[in-house]
């Protein structure tokens, strides 16, 4: 699992930075100015050949990457470059066109993920086609449906499980009645939706609820700083008795920002688990969040049309430029609340790992995510990153003239030490929440011996 962890975050983390700096690279060859060196990674090369005037290498520390271009800083005795091929002799606009050109290709690359993955398929998790809970009240109920049918074909078309039903639902005119085959103690029978009354109908379906097991646990999120596991059993919330998964968003959602006590049952032993839900859209109320995930029980693949997946691609490019920068907005005005949701190269590794267990889909649409946040990041006004440069080059615009020497290295010093410190702390991030997680863990009793027994405990 470290392995798979591992290779899908280097893969991912390379894809990302070669689209960036190469976006940087060809932008400075159509502009005329000499690249020096185009590097993957900091530190020692431990591959690098020359082509040319530019030397390619990938090196140790693969937390980044870089190009390298004559005359992108003053020389010593402080004289800016001249020659028509150094980066800094260029007018405002090539230099603004070859800081962008880096966060443009990421956008570019990112939607065209997105539109790849409608065309490879969009999984869905999927259950099995039995009904749940059914209440009398219910549209379902009144139209001759319990608890327990299943529901076996919709006007014809065989169904297997419970996404078909609401697939072949929206492929059939709205204008149009629905014929239901049911399933009930083995025998089959037909009802029939009128077109009137098939929103509110399928609107009142229930699939059979899950367990409350923990099927998966979100890297970085409050049930796995708690210590939450893969395959517990959640009994109770702050007491209150826990039978299946829909009990669950109900005990915890209301609780935003409240720590609550969960009773778990691991390896036959029951302890409790501190854990505090958040909002990760930064609001409040009924939307706690913990971070896990039920039991898959299969999954159900949409695939799309090339021009149906463009509008997809986009539209999903532009909900993730939305939520990143949304979640940049919630980091810098909670800075205490959100700043333990920031990751690094390790954090990023071990949510690609998750990512690629789940699906080709599901790792193109975070190499997408990536893809847009380290746009963001660096359209950021910093000095030393793309947004810095941007900045230097529409104010030379607004004046007619370009900053002084001196005020340019300022300039840099001040953007070294803001990204140095960044850096630190992301980078400390990552091993405390390892720490914090490998803690919690630990608290936890340990397995039971076969010799032990142990009480049964309620359902």
């Amino acid at each position: 699992m470290l392995f798979n962890a591992v290779v899908s975050g280097v893969v991912l983390l390379g894809l990302v930075i070669f689209v960036h700096e190469l976006g940087h690279f060809l932008m400075a060859k159509w502009r005329g100015v000499r690249v020096l060196r185009f590097s993957l990674g900091f530190g020692p090369a431990l591959f690098a050949f020359r082509r040319g005037e530019t030397e390619y290498r990938i090196c140790w520390f693969p937390l980044g990457g870089y190009v390298s271009m004559a005359g992108d800083h003053p020389a010593e005795d402080g004289t800016m470059p001249a020659r028509p091929d150094e980066f800094l002799s260029h007018s405002w606009l090539g230099r603004l066109l070859i800081a962008a050109a880096g966060p443009a290709a990421n956008l570019v690359t990112a939607t065209l993920v997105m539109i790849a993955v409608g065309m490879i398929g969009v999984s869905y998790p999927d259950f099995p086609n039995r009904l749940g809970a059914t209440p009398d009240t219910s549209t379902a109920y009144a139209a001759g449906l319990r608890a327990g049918d299943r529901i076996v074909s919709l006007d014809g078309t065989p169904i297997a499980s419970w996404v078909p039903i609401f697939v072949r639902n929206s492929q059939i005119s709205p204008a149009s009645p629905v014929t239901l085959g049911i399933e009930r103690d083995g025998r089959r029978f037909e009802i029939q939706v009128p077109a009137s009354g098939r929103e509110p109908f399928f609107s009142s379906l229930r699939r059979v609820s899950d367990p409350p097991v923990v099927g998966a646990v979100v890297t970085g999120m409050p049930a796995y700083k708690a210590g939450l596991k893969e395959g517990d059993r959640i009994l109770a919330v702050d007491g209150q008795a826990i039978a299946t998964w829909d009990d669950l968003p109900r005990a915890i959602g209301g609780r935003t920002d409240h720590p609550l006590t969960l009773t778990v049952r691991r390896d036959g032993q029951e302890f409790g688990i501190t854990v505090t839900p958040i909002n990760a859209d930064g609001g409040s109320g009924a939307n706690g969040r913990i971070g896990i995930e039920a039991p898959r029980h299969g999954v159900y693949v949409e695939r799309h049309g090339f021009l149906e997946s463009v509008e997809m691609g986009v539209r999903g490019t532009g909900l993730l430029i939305g939520s990143v920068y949304g979640g940049m907005w919630l980091t810098v005005s909670r800075p205490l609340y959100y700043r333990e949701y920031l990751g690094g190269p390790l954090f990023i590794a071990q949510a690609a790992g998750e990512q690629a267990r789940r699906g080709l889909d599901s790792y193109l649409q975070f190499l997408a995510m990536i893809n847009i946040a380290i746009m963001a990041f660096n359209l950021l006004p910093i000095p030393i990153l793309d947004g810095g440069h941007i900045l230097l080059s529409l104010l030379q615009a607004v004046r007619h003239r370009a900053i002084s020497t001196r005020a340019y290295v300022r300039f840099q010093k001040a953007g070294l030490v803001v990204i140095g410190v960044l850096f630190i702390f992301i980078l400390a991030n990552d091993p405390l929440r390892l720490i914090q997680r490998q803690r919690a863990l630990d608290r936890a009793p340990r397995s039971v011996s076969p010799e032990t027994t142990i009480a049964p405990s309620p359902p």
